[in-house]
């Protein structure tokens, strides 16, 4: 299965605090705080807009950047993310969150051992970023390293034990090393946390397949497709049930 990388959608309070000098910081402020409004609406498109605003009119503020690069990274689009999330970078290099949503951008195109690195970083700049170790024991399962990422995603529970995605890829790579009662473990908790994670339930389809516990699989394979709009995904859920069938 497909391992996710979370978005995560915070600033440092230092940088949301930095004196203003000017007018026209004053007006690229209004901006970001209008985005931020947007954001709470709901509306990414218009938050979008008002960030590219702030931007324009104070090309040093990187929290612009960095807000803006998170709702490319959101929408799919990495390539826009990984030009603001640099920028931000560039502007504000301690800056944890902004290597850890570039991370995601790097992740989702391929460029898995960029996103370690910035994830190594985003964790160096601060320990206690959830996000950040989840994010990296997700890059590590689509390495197949498993034992770094039970270790970082158990850390990632640790830290938030509300992480949804960190169960469920914790359980995957129980499922990978053969812990197969400690995956449906973590699967449920990721299911009884999000049940609307479309992945949790393929993959612990697959863990029942193995189980060869047979309705249960097709039970969550049938969830799988119901609730995942991710070809891939669905794919996956649909070769379960036809192997399921054939037996």
């Amino acid at each position: 299965m497909n391992t996710g990388f979370r978005t995560m959608l915070f600033v440092c309070a230092a940088l949301l605090a930095a004196p203003l000098m000017s007018a026209c910081a004053d007006e690229a402020l209004a901006h970001i705080n209008q985005g931020d409004t947007y954001i709470e609406q709901g509306q990414q498109d218009e938050a979008i807009v008002e960030y590219g605003k702030a931007i324009e009119l104070d090309p040093s503020r990187a929290v612009a950047y960095y807000k803006r690069g998170a709702l490319y990274v959101d929408n799919g689009q990495y390539d826009l993310a990984m030009a603001d999330l640099s920028k931000a970078i560039e502007l504000a290099p301690d800056m944890a969150a902004a290597y850890c949503d570039r991370a995601i951008a790097y992740g989702n195109t391929g460029q898995v051992d960029l996103a370690i690195a910035d994830l190594d970083k985003a964790i160096e700049l601060d320990p206690d970023l959830a996000n950040a170790y989840s994010n990296r024991g997700a890059a590590y399962l689509s390495k197949s390293q498993y034992d770094l990422a039970i270790s970082d995603l158990s850390k990632a529970i640790d830290l938030d034990p509300y992480l949804a995605e960190a169960y469920s890829n914790r359980g995957w790579a129980y499922f990978n090393v053969e812990y197969y009662e400690s995956a449906i473990v973590d699967l449920n908790m990721a299911i009884e946390l999000d049940p609307e994670l479309a992945i949790a339930y393929c993959n612990r389809g697959w863990v029942y397949y193995t189980k060869k516990k047979h309705d249960l699989a097709i039970a969550d394979f049938k969830k799988t497709i119901e609730l995942s709009t991710d070809p891939a995904l669905i794919h996956a859920a649909e070769q379960g049930i036809k192997a399921l069938e054939g037996e």
